[in-house]
């Protein structure tokens, strides 16, 4: 149990630092690649969300991939995606944060869920004041549910996911500044769905 303890505090340093949200000006792709053991796996993205290739982030501990709004563009023989004005950044982080054999993945996530404190959670957010949600646990994932009210009262939903990879954790970020519908979640929950079929 210490060891699980131990392992989930070194987690919540990978989770603040998967907040941080960036936005290049790179070529965009409908699909990304997810490591799964020694390969790479594609997976396309929900309908009208890139990978934006150009704000990608990669260190020893984890790798991030930036998502944002897009639009297909028919151009002949040659259809490209472009920009559109953008109303949620998706953040997705791959970390090393491996499953212990001797616990299950749902038993693990469970364990993270019950640790995330709201006020340690946001601390990231500096200059802007939380508004608490929810925390919900599913069977392949779970996620955390807040606003961030900025001194100019701009409104930020942000919503938390937390899932298994090859066994790793990965959290993905969904921060909106409209409040998002329902069909943009369940797209991205279904996402997730796929993904989580590449534990072994």
């Amino acid at each position: 149990m210490k060891n699980l303890c131990r392992m989930l505090a070194g987690f919540h340093l990978l989770l603040f630092l998967s907040g941080c949200l960036s936005i290049g000006s790179g070529p965009l792709t409908n699909s990304i690649s997810i490591p799964a053991g020694q390969y790479k796996v594609k997976h396309k993205l929900p309908r009208g969300f890139c990978l934006d290739r150009s704000a990608n982030n990669s260190n020893g501990l984890q790798e991030t991939l930036v998502v944002i709004n897009c639009i297909e563009v028919k151009n002949g023989d040659k259809p490209y995606f472009s920009r559109r004005p953008v109303d949620t950044i998706v953040n997705i982080t791959f970390t090393q944060s491996r499953v212990p054999k001797k616990i299950s993945q749902k038993k693990y996530l469970s364990e993270i869920a019950d640790k995330i404190e709201f006020k340690k959670f946001t601390t990231a957010f500096s200059n802007k004041k939380p508004i608490y949600g929810e925390k919900k646990l599913q069977n392949k994932f779970f996620y955390v549910n807040f606003q961030m009210v900025s001194s100019l009262s701009r409104k930020e939903f942000v919503r938390k996911y937390f899932f298994l990879v090859d066994n790793k954790v990965v959290v993905m970020t969904i921060v909106s500044f409209h409040k998002p519908s329902e069909s943009t979640y369940s797209s991205f929950e279904n996402f997730i769905k796929k993904l989580s079929k590449l534990n072994s």
